[in-house]
């Protein structure tokens, strides 16, 4: 927590200082794009059938799951990209079946 605190305040509060962000903690911005995101899905069929999972932390959106072409996956990274105050998406993501490049649950 001690490594991870110097990086976590920086973000927020350079920004905040330089009059670049609106809000003085990059953790303010998490629920919003969250809320942003779940209704723009929601209006949208574009991946209905891709299975994604999205996590907000701190303006970065981490998106993984699988899709079924590379077009898809290029197009979520830029469907995310379009939210406002997204700073950066990272994108882990299987085309097609098979073996996921990132951990799963082991089965029982």
């Amino acid at each position: 927590m001690k490594q991870q605190a110097h990086s976590r305040i920086e973000r927020g509060t350079s920004c905040w200082l330089a009059k670049q962000c609106a809000k003085p903690n990059a953790y303010m911005y998490d629920a919003d794009i969250a809320a942003d995101l779940r209704r723009r899905f929601a209006q949208s069929r574009r991946f209905a059938d891709a299975s994604l999972w999205l996590t907000v932390q701190r303006r970065f959106v981490y998106v993984e799951g699988c899709v079924r072409s590379r077009n898809a996956a290029a197009g979520i990274e830029a469907f995310i990209k379009r939210t406002p105050d997204v700073q950066l998406v990272i994108a882990n993501i299987t085309v097609g079946s098979g073996k996921p490049n990132y951990a799963v649950m082991p089965e029982r």
